[in-house]
């Protein structure tokens, strides 16, 4: 079909290649009576840059989330015991980063009709690495608490729309060595993908030469999908009311193998038809979090901090010991983490659970490299209120357990599309919406084994943190590194002025869950020990 008002070849297959937010425009359309769908000027012949991509509907969605309180930015900080000359670093930036991602050479503009939100990718015509890499000293004697200062100072700042959504800071004094801020917007890729472009940055050995990048192990930038599939989705769930958007996707429309991989993988388990109205019923009806400490009018302001490492070996012996995962430890003790804060501040810790919002990576093992936000999101009850480790480890195997073999996380991440698509005032609302029904983001994500080096310098330590959207207050970030685990806590100051204390309560948490452990060693876990462990 062609688009009254369009350029002759306009279709809809390239009508939606783009600008996917007119499918949104289109279904509403069609859905109030109209016959035919609304005509826009086509994105490809607005562009005067032939350079720009459009950006999918989920990486706007993103985008879209920043908030003067809550900016969707990852920040990772690694540690070194030695300084880092700023010219080397700058070196295997411009190499190994700029030259090698699209992406942290371009910057967001507007695309698409107006009023609808579209973004695309566009090569920065006044790129300076320069502005990308600052260089900042701690005063002395230049500890944790003066770092931890410096980098809530930063990670409040917002980065300029103008210029490619990144920069890195190079931070002396710290301790003798240096310390190495990272900064990314979320729209540019999840944690996961970062991750890999950080040690895509790393050596194995101090004095490595970088190795050439092939074409054939060149990381890939994700170009938009056809709205990623969401629209697809929607119209089967929702049935009757969308049958006329389903039959206008399925005229004409070649979506990549991957999302057909999807969709007929989800078809075949019959997941879009009961299964998935049930999932969206339930997330309809899923109430806001209980009223705690952690809700409330935030500032703006964050707080951040981290725990020692913990050697990765211990937590695996409780894992044994108790019949558990590595996440199922960690995760039980930060819920004990944060009854433990609750009842510290006055709140009744058994008025009910908190809810956290837990990412789900949804790439696929034999993966390649390559940018965008490939995951999902879950809603996770922490049981702080539950009396006892015990308890509480065995809820929260039982509930990891339910989310690992829930359907839940492609739908939630169709929505995620739709809310990329979806006008401004209507996208702040659908993201209020999702914030509201937690309390804190935590994510977990296993790192290196081994010992890296990032510009001739061995990596002591690293952690991130995890961005949160809405009115969440806190995130929750544990990594794991070279033979140890870390926790990374970031939070809003006007809710949570003094996040130590649960970073303390979890160090007692671990205590009392290694405490545990002894206990299950002397004769297997079972319903019994369970019970009994509420006292312990």
């Amino acid at each position: 079909p062609i688009i009254v008002g369009d350029p002759p070849g306009c279709n809809v297959q390239r009508r939606l290649r783009c600008d996917p937010r007119w499918m949104y425009t289109a279904t509403y359309s069609i859905l109030r009576g109209n016959t035919e769908p609304p005509s826009y000027p086509c994105v490809s012949h607005t562009m005067s840059n032939s350079h720009r991509r459009p950006m999918t509907s989920v990486d706007a969605a993103w985008l879209g989330m920043d908030r003067p309180t809550n900016l969707m930015v990852i920040n990772s900080l690694l540690f070194f015991d030695v300084p880092i000359a700023f010219e080397r670093l700058r070196s295997v930036l411009d190499t190994r980063l700029v030259r090698r991602f699209d992406r942290f050479r371009q910057r967001v503009v507007a695309a698409g009709a107006p009023g609808t939100g579209s973004y695309a990718w566009e090569d920065d015509p006044h790129f300076n690495l320069h502005y990308h890499l600052r260089r900042v000293a701690l005063p002395a004697p230049g500890g944790d608490a003066a770092l931890q200062a410096l980098a809530g100072e930063l990670m409040s700042d917002p980065l300029d729309r103008n210029r490619p959504l990144w920069r890195f800071y190079l931070i002396e004094n710290v301790d003798g060595g240096c310390a190495v801020l990272g900064r990314i917007h979320h729209c540019i890729a999840d944690g996961i993908a970062l991750l890999q472009v950080l040690l895509s940055l790393t050596d194995s050995e101090p004095d490595a030469e970088p190795v050439p990048l092939t074409d054939e192990h060149r990381p890939k930038t994700r170009r938009a999908r056809l709205f990623d599939l969401p629209l697809r989705l929607a119209a089967r769930v929702a049935g009757q009311g969308l049958r006329a958007a389903d039959a206008l996707l399925n005229a004409n429309l070649d979506l990549r193998a991957g999302a057909d991989a999807l969709l007929q993988k989800l078809e075949s388990a019959g997941l879009l038809t009961a299964t998935s109205a049930a999932i969206v019923a339930k997330l309809l009806i899923l109430s806001p979090d209980r009223p705690s400490p952690y809700r409330g009018q935030m500032g703006g302001i964050k707080r951040v901090t981290w725990s020692n490492p913990l050697p990765l070996a211990e937590v695996k012996a409780i894992s044994r010991a108790t019949g558990t995962t590595i996440n199922d430890v960690l995760v039980a003790a930060l819920a004990g983490a944060l009854r433990r804060d609750l009842q510290a501040r006055g709140a009744d810790a058994g008025m009910g659970d908190l809810r956290a919002m837990v990412p789900i990576n949804l790439r696929r093992p034999t993966d390649k490299l390559g940018l965008g936000n490939e995951f999902s999101l879950l809603y996770l009850a922490l049981p702080v209120s539950l009396d006892g480790p015990a308890a509480r480890l065995a809820a929260v195997q039982q509930r990891m357990q339910l989310l690992k073999n829930s359907p839940e996380p492609f739908l939630v991440y169709q929505i995620l599309g739709i809310v990329g698509m979806l006008p401004g005032e209507l996208a702040h609302q659908a993201v209020n919406w999702f914030a509201d029904k937690a309390s804190c983001v935590l994510t977990n994500v296993p790192g290196p084994r081994q010992t890296l080096y990032f510009a001739g310098a061995a990596i002591r330590r690293l952690l991130f943190w995890v961005p949160h959207s809405g009115d969440i207050s806190m995130g929750l970030s544990i990594f794991s590194y070279a033979g140890s685990v870390t926790l990374g806590l970031d939070v809003d100051e006007a809710l949570v002025p003094d996040p130590e204390r649960i970073i303390e309560h979890f160090y007692a948490e671990m205590a009392e869950l290694q405490r545990l452990a002894a206990v299950y060693r002397q004769a297997p876990p079972s319903a019994a020990y369970v019970d009994a462990g509420q006292a312990l």
